[in-house]
């Protein structure tokens, strides 16, 4: 089964004017260690990025992580908002490669191989919809017309940290409807329930429409109970950046992790390390 990463640019450089792309580095063990993974399946993986992307991760001289990298997310995003529209890039990734395909977050590795159904698309939990992050409908502002009128509120988001799309029609719909939503928005500065609304909640609402069945990995509530098929850094990259001994504690057992399972890319270790 054919998986991609992305990296995007966009959303970075929209904060760091005049800088050069850089990631944490528990960013970039926590990468190492989703694409090793999945590779140790049999399968393959590849980088979806763009250029600036492609050259840092080259420079770095940590792209035989992945069977190919490949920089064909536009760096402009074509015109949606960067900071609004912070996973635009894997929608745009999406459109690019043909299903059946799975995407994975970088911050979310699958020890397990999922067993994936021939013909519904499966995420990692279903979400609640909390007003918070999953507003009502006509909470949306937009520069152009954009029609919601027949879309069912009710119906719950994925989450798509890892998403298995296993059709191309209905790839190419979800991945064509969400452009045409964040192309479409207003600007303004809410940059979490446009972007969920884009990625999450219009992905369960076209299958909806579609009448495209759908799985889970997991329960919402098993996220907060040690797992031992997937992990999902999520709130802890947060953690990590506020607090140093968590983050070095992370990549001392990342480091700890490659060495023991992927003996054959501990030269990653030294790479990251200078970065």
């Amino acid at each position: 089964m054919k998986a991609i990463h992305i990296i995007s640019t966009a959303p970075y450089f929209a904060k760091h004017k005049d800088s050069k792309f850089a990631m944490d580095k528990f960013e970039l063990y926590s990468a190492a260690l989703s694409a090793l993974s999945w590779r140790s399946f049999g399968d393959e993986i590849d980088l979806i990025t763009d250029s600036e992307g492609e050259k840092y991760i080259k420079e770095l001289g940590i792209n035989h992580l992945w069977n190919s990298v490949k920089p064909i997310i536009p760096s402009d995003l074509e015109g949606i908002n960067p900071k609004m529209f912070w996973a635009a890039g894997k929608i745009f990734a999406l459109r690019e490669i043909p299903a059946p395909v799975v995407m994975i977050d970088t911050d979310f590795i699958v020890w397990k191989k999922p067993d994936l159904p021939p013909n519904r698309i499966a995420a990692v939990h279903r979400e609640r919809i909390t007003p918070s992050v999953y507003p009502d409908l006509d909470y949306f502002r937009f520069k152009i017309p954009f029609n919601m009128k027949k879309m069912d509120p009710s119906v719950l988001p994925m989450n798509t940290a890892f998403l298995y799309l296993p059709e191309e029609d209905f790839k190419q719909y979800y991945v064509n409807r969400s452009i045409a939503f964040m192309k479409s928005a207003a600007d303004c500065d809410d940059y979490l329930c446009y972007m969920v609304f884009a990625e999450q909640r219009l992905l369960s609402i076209c299958a909806e429409e579609k009448k495209i069945g759908s799985q889970v990995l997991m329960d919402r509530d098993d996220l907060f109970f040690p797992q031992s098929e997937y992990s999902h850094l999520w709130g802890a990259k947060q953690v990590m950046r506020d607090n140093t001994d968590a983050m070095h504690d992370f990549c001392k057992r990342a480091r700890d992790r490659i060495r023991k399972d992927f003996s054959a890319y501990e030269y990653i270790i030294g790479l990251i390390e200078c970065s």
